[in-house]
C-alpha cells in the first residue's frame, strides 16, 4: 500500500542524513542512505563510520494548522507493512532534487510504493499525483543490495552520559548536525566515553553521533 508524506517532510528527511553518509561511491555499503518505514513511522538514515544520523517523520507530527487541509493534503501516512530499502548516496541527491518544490507547497503529497523484488531487487516507486497542481512524475529508486551499518542500535537518545574531562571532535563532520532541521529542542550531544560514539539529538525526531578524535601525545609543532 501507498505511504502518502509532504514532499517537504519527504526531502527534508533524506537531506538531514545525507551529509553523514561517505561521499566515496568506491565504498558502496555507507555511500548509501536507508529508507526506512516501521508500519507508522519512516525513517532515512546514513553513516561513514565516523558519525551518522537518523531522521524520522510520523504522520502526527505536523503542527497544528498545517498541511491539514480537507482533500489532497489531508492524505499522509498509510496502513503498508514494514519495509526498507538502501539507495545510492547519488540517488538519494538526485531524487531530492528531482521531486524538491517550493516552500509554499511543501505539504503537497507524494506516495511511496515499496515494490519487493522477487526476481530482481527491490524498488521505491515515488510518484506525486497530476491533482496536486503539478505535472505529474514518477521516480523510481533501486535497492543498492549491500550490508548496509547497523547503527540505530548504538544511536539510543535516552543513553546514560558518561563522565568525561574532554573531547574533540572533527569540526568539518560536526558541522554537520548544524544542517538538520530544528524540529523541537536544539542539540544536545552525551559522550558515551572517550572511544566511543556520542550520541546527538537535535528535538524529537533526530539522533546522530559522532565519534570523539583520537588525541596524539606529541603537540603538533608550528611551522615559521
Amino acid at each position: 500500500m501507498t505511504v502518502h508524506i509532504p514532499t517537504g517532510e519527504f526531502t527534508g528527511l533524506l537531506e538531514d542524513v545525507m551529509p553523514f553518509a561517505c561521499p566515496d561511491p568506491e565504498l558502496p555499503r555507507i555511500h548509501a542512505v536507508r529508507i526506512e518505514y516501521d508500519g507508522e513511522a519512516l525513517h532515512a538514515m546514513a553513516t561513514d563510520d565516523v558519525h551518522a544520523g537518523v531522521s524520522t517523520w510520523h504522520p502526527d507530527d505536523l503542527p497544528d494548522g498545517e498541511g491539514t487541509q480537507e482533500g489532497l493534503f489531508a492524505r499522509r501516512g498509510g496502513a503498508d507493512n514494514p519495509w526498507h530499502i538502501v539507495i545510492s548516496l547519488t540517488d538519494a541527491a538526485d531524487l531530492v532534487k528531482k521531486v524538491k518544490l517550493k516552500e509554499k507547497d511543501r505539504w503537497v503529497p507524494l506516495g511511496l510504493d515499496f515494490i519487493e523484488g522477487v526476481t530482481d531487487v527491490h524498488r521505491l516507486r515515488v510518484a506525486r499525483n497530476t491533482d496536486s497542481g503539478y505535472p505529474g512524475l514518477t521516480v523510481t529508486v533501486l535497492d543498492r543490495d549491500v550490508e548496509f551499518p547497523s547503527i540505530r542500535g548504538s544511536l539510543d537518545r535516552e543513553v546514560t552520559g558518561r563522565p568525561v574531562t574532554e573531547l574533540e571532535f572533527n569540526p568539518v563532520l560536526l558541522g554537520h548536525f548544524g544542517q538538520v532541521r530544528m524540529r523541537g529542542d536544539a542539540m544536545k550531544i552525551t559522550p558515551t566515553g572517550e572511544q566511543s560514539m556520542a550520541v546527538v539529538t537535535i528535538g524529537d525526531r533526530f539522533v546522530g553521533g559522532i565519534v570523539p578524535v583520537r588525541r596524539s601525545s606529541r603537540r603538533l609543532s608550528s611551522v615559521a
